[in-house]
């Protein structure tokens, strides 16, 4: 099997995993939002977007440098591996005190309070389970955590509408999210233990120090990108309402059902990138470029048909009662577009080890999120909320765009975004004419006219048809 047929498969085993767990986290909110209202669904959305905050530092960046650097040396791999681990034990405690002092200051409700201290538990438990997974992806084995992602979110699925047709509320459900964390951490330790790598439970505190220097640039990152994607649900409840979040995460539920294409794409992608920065400069260039124009094509009409018919999208999965977030999905759909972006520059510059940049801009990002929140969300509330995430992330990739330019290699945007910008036009204008037809329908005869365009105007390159015969295995 070839570099490139070993990317294929690693992608198409993560995207298997990622889309299968899109489609069913997607249904069981749009089960929760049917059955439970806006008002019940905006409380649930609060609690992941508010625990998740939180949660997001128990990574500090590590799952980011354990890829990069046992990549490179997989001998590294159980030192990394038990180290993180230990890390985030520690940190656990610490974490979950902050978001029972945090929401108990905030003066949320009882029932409110009590549904983020179980997801808060869910989340934590998720975050060990990472540490795994992302072994495997450092010894190309994503098939394992595929497996183990979709059999988590089938027992998350099954047992989560099993609890809401028995007429239960968000404490059982966010019960039945924990049971399917610890299901998913226990098979990620046997099969890491088995089949790669076993932990030794013997921190090494020289380790601690010396890489913490290099993971919290990457993990504050992570942390800024999460404030600024988390924080609008959460001032929306702080501001305006159980309701409104709803209103507004129905939307983006549909939305962040695409996001894990570009995520999977990079993590894929990742350990080949950090060692071409060793190796090879020419073939990360060549790599960054491919990236960036296969994810731009295939972003663009998703965001093209989502604006266009997100009517009918809104009216189908949540019904009449969230009819506002018709309005927040349109301009919310851009941000399909703009992560796919976003997401390639950001995996670039860390393979370059320009993290600490990463980090400040990030730092900088999320605080002109929540200025625009603050400023936008009173008058005009879900819709100022979108608003403010879409100029956050146009912000993000000028910045990221920029750096990259300047000290590594320059992209040639307008070339790559002409062709697949006509055919969406097209493409746009055809769904116009015909949106009132069959739904599905439609979106089938869009989909052909897009890639027909492509085909005539010469979109893809010989060299991209070469890399498409060898992914083939011609």
């Amino acid at each position: 099997m070839n570099t490139v047929q070993k990317i294929v498969k690693n992608t198409a085993a993560l995207f298997a995993a990622q889309f299968a767990v899109a489609i069913l986290s997607l249904a069981l909110a749009i089960v929760i939002a049917r059955s439970s209202g806006d008002v019940i669904f905006g409380k649930y959305s609060f609690a992941l977007a508010f625990t998740s905050i939180f949660a997001v530092f128990s990574d500090l960046g590590y799952n980011t440098l354990l890829i990069r650097d046992v990549a490179r040396d997989k001998s590294q791999a159980s030192k990394y591996l038990s180290n993180v681990l230990l890390m985030r034990a520690f940190l656990f405690p610490v974490i979950f005190t902050s978001i029972v002092i945090a929401v108990n200051v905030l003066g949320y409700p009882a029932d409110t309070k009590n549904v983020v201290y179980l997801f808060g538990v869910y989340l934590l438990i998720l975050s060990f389970s990472d540490v795994f997974k992302v072994t495997f992806r450092v010894f190309e084995k994503m098939e394992y955590e595929a497996s183990i992602t979709i059999f988590a979110a089938m027992i998350r699925l099954s047992l989560g509408l099993l609890v809401l047709f028995m007429g239960y509320g968000l404490i059982e459900l966010a019960l039945v999210f924990i049971l399917s964390s610890i299901l998913d951490l226990l098979f990620c330790f046997v099969v890491c233990t088995r089949r790669f790598v076993k932990p030794k439970m013997e921190p090494d505190f020289g380790f601690w120090k010396s890489t913490m220097k290099v993971a919290l640039p990457i993990g504050m990152l992570s942390i800024f990108g999460l404030i600024y994607t988390s924080m609008d649900t959460v001032m929306l409840s702080m501001m305006k309402g159980d309701a409104v979040v709803g209103w507004y995460n129905a939307a983006y539920n549909l939305v962040l059902g695409f996001k894990p294409i570009p995520h999977l794409f990079m993590n894929a992608l990742f350990p080949l990138m950090a060692g071409y920065y060793t190796s090879s400069t020419d073939s990360l260039k060549t790599v960054y470029e491919k990236s960036f124009k296969y994810l731009f094509i295939l972003g663009l009409p998703i965001v093209v048909l989502m604006t266009l018919l997100a009517d009918r999208f809104i009216l189908l999965f949540y019904g009449q009662q969230f009819h506002p977030s018709i309005l927040a999905l349109q301009i919310l759909s851009w941000d399909v577009l703009l992560f796919f972006s976003y997401f390639c520059m950001a995996f670039v510059l860390v393979s370059l080890t320009k993290q600490n940049r990463m980090a400040a801009i990030a730092g900088c990002a999320a605080l002109v999120n929540i200025i625009l929140n603050l400023v936008l969300i009173p008058p005009f509330s879900y819709v100022g909320a979108a608003i403010a995430t879409i100029i956050t992330e146009t912000l993000l990739i000028a910045l990221f765009f920029s750096i990259i330019s300047k000290s590594f290699y320059k992209l040639q945007v307008g070339k790559i975004l002409i062709k697949p910008s006509i055919a969406s036009l097209i493409m746009g204008v055809v769904i116009y004419q015909f949106m009132e037809f069959n739904l599905i329908l439609v979106i089938i005869l869009a989909a052909s006219l897009y890639c027909f365009v492509l085909y005539l105007t010469r979109a893809f390159s010989d060299d991209d048809l070469q890399l498409f015969k060898q992914i083939l295995g011609r």
